[in-house]
């Protein structure tokens, strides 16, 4: 989310400011180091820093706009996606620029024509609150677990009567052939039952922890829902399977994650 955004030219003159953190920083200060910044790196380096770590999960992300000779500094938390903040600044930092320009007056850039256009910038870029996130994801993923189990079941059944697996009878068979069918069929229902709750689980996520557990809490509950189904050996699956039951899971979650980085700024 982002956190204060400001506006400056060149000579590091404030040209508007928005704070939306109750802890309040010397503007002053915080300018000064922008400037700092933004001077310094153009002459040592021949470039622009373009983020900061700040600590606290914050983060610092600068867009100069060469042409106008203006620069743009957002503080946002530090999980969110860099490139995504970027270009929401950066259409911001344009629409300032077809709104204000050439002159650049700060007693002329109101506060109300700001919040317009930041406003319009963020629209589509923000989730709802963690909570109703939380509760959306779950209302998601909480049915749709008893739908991929008895899908898992089926596919199953279809698998092993498709390819006649119970040919298979003799030790040297059911080595040689069945056992590689048999990881096919564990790998082809971890991935239904795991894939699309834990991207959803991901996506919604307010952060990578409860990302995580959340994810666990859906493994669980999906063992156990298949102890209550119309196949129960089907749970000796997922827990013989374990392990790769949890690279899935995690690898799905952070697909999850990612996707959901790029569209929207984090809470």
């Amino acid at each position: 989310m982002i956190k204060s955004l400001y506006i400056l030219d060149e000579n590091g003159i404030l040209l508007y400011s928005k704070n939306y953190m109750k802890k309040k920083y010397d503007q002053n200060i915080l300018i000064g180091f922008f400037s700092s910044i933004s001077n310094f790196s153009r002459e040592a380096l021949g470039t622009i820093v373009k983020n900061v770590d700040l600590g606290e999960n914050n983060k610092l992300i600068l867009v100069p706009i060469s042409e106008e000779r203006i620069l743009g500094a957002a503080i946002v938390s530090d999980n969110d996606n860099n490139a995504l903040v970027r270009l929401i600044l950066t259409n911001i930092m344009q629409d300032f620029i077809d709104a204000f320009s050439p002159d650049y007056d700060p007693n002329t850039i109101f506060p109300d024509d700001m919040e317009r256009i930041i406003n319009n910038n963020l629209k589509g870029k923000t989730m709802q609150s963690p909570r109703i996130r939380m509760l959306m994801s779950w209302l998601i993923a909480g049915p749709l677990s008893y739908f991929l189990i008895l899908l898992s079941i089926n596919v199953t059944y279809f698998i092993y009567d498709f390819f006649r697996l119970n040919r298979f009878v003799t030790p040297e068979q059911l080595f040689d052939r069945f056992m590689p069918y048999l990881i096919l069929l564990s790998t082809v229902n971890i991935i239904i039952l795991f894939l699309l709750p834990n991207l959803v689980l991901g996506f919604l996520a307010p952060n990578w922890k409860i990302a995580v557990l959340n994810s666990f809490i859906y493994l669980v509950i999906s063992i156990t829902l298949y102890f209550y189904s119309i196949a129960p050996n089907f749970a000796y699956i997922v827990i013989g399977n374990l392990p790769l039951s949890l690279i899935f899971s995690l690898f799905f979650l952070f697909l999850g994650m990612r996707y959901s980085s790029k569209k929207f700024l984090k809470d």
